[in-house]
């Protein structure tokens, strides 16, 4: 069970490789199918999920992918320029200091700039309102892999350190009281029963600190299922029996050995995830890797079932 209902903001993160942009969308889907008007965000202008649901994006523009569920793209320079432009109501100062040859440079080494002005975003469509209500009831984040999903947690905070007052100041407060805050925000990590991810995991958590309590849950994602009805009953050396046997007998016998194992990294995957006590969901193995509609949708049936 993932305890992630009653979040308005979902941050979605793992080690580059594990399916984290795939668990953002069936999780989206999830609530926007329970009839919650999600938007489903992704950072650094990455663009897949569009593709996903068979549609075409329209960037840092909420376009809608399926009923209640829209998408949109967070680039940091859109994003800069929509915080100017709400602040200081001012384009040409925009492009005199932010698109400035000379200042531009400077501007992008600010530490955790980029990565505070798209929780920024996130902020600012937390809320938004339409027609005397807010417009998004969930947000789901598909954020950037461990290490720089940690450094974008620990953007406002670093912000707030470093101006220690004025604007920049108030507005990092505000966004770290949104992102810090379990009552609002929650944290969902991503991985598969391998070691590096499964290790990444661990220590992302243990990273996190008193941000632990952001995790709504942890999904294990690919979980093969068993070839065979009882695993202790297949024999460990079988080479004995497969004496004479053919080339096709013997195949079957190495897939089914191969499965097994993968299944016994799933239960030791299992073991370790757990021992972070929070929340774990398992997702299946697909065979088909180019996922669309159908796949994300048979994933949000799992999120369901499991919230």
């Amino acid at each position: 069970m993932l305890p992630l209902t009653s979040r308005r903001v979902v941050l979605v993160t793992g080690k580059g490789g594990v399916g984290k942009t795939t668990v953002a969308a069936s999780l989206a889907m999830a609530s926007a199918r329970a009839g919650k008007r999600v938007l489903l965000c992704e950072t650094q202008g990455a663009t897949r999920i569009p593709a996903l649901f068979g549609k075409p994006g329209k960037g840092y523009e909420a376009s809608q992918v399926a009923a209640n569920l829209s998408t949109l793209s967070i680039t940091p320079q859109e994003a800069i320029q929509e915080y100017v432009m709400l602040q200081l109501h001012f384009q040409r100062l925009y492009r005199m200091v932010f698109q400035n040859r000379v200042m531009g440079p400077f501007v992008d080494a600010v530490p955790g700039l980029h990565d505070l002005v798209q929780l920024g975003k996130v902020w600012f469509a937390e809320r938004e309102t339409e027609n005397g209500r807010p417009r998004w009831d969930q947000i789901v984040v598909d954020a950037p892999a461990t290490g720089h999903g940690l450094t974008m947690l620990g953007a406002p905070r670093a912000m707030m350190d470093l101006t220690r007052a004025g604007p920049f100041f108030e507005n990092a407060q505000r966004i770290a009281e949104m992102v810090e805050d379990p009552g609002r925000t929650g944290l969902v990590l991503v991985a598969i029963p391998e070691e590096m991810p499964l290790r990444e995991t661990e220590q992302l958590f243990d990273r996190l600190g008193p941000m632990r309590n952001l995790v709504g849950g942890v999904v294990l994602n690919e979980v093969r299922p068993l070839p065979v009805s009882d695993p202790a009953a297949w024999p460990a050396d079988h080479e004995a029996l497969l004496v004479g046997a053919g080339s096709e007998l013997r195949a079957t016998v190495a897939i089914v050995d191969a499965e097994l194992d993968a299944a016994s990294r799933t239960a030791g995957a299992r073991t370790r995830l757990d021992r972070l006590g929070v929340p774990r969901v398992d997702l299946p193995f697909l065979f088909r890797r180019d996922l669309g509609r159908t796949e994300i949708e048979s994933f949000a049936e799992v999120f369901a079932r499991a919230s």
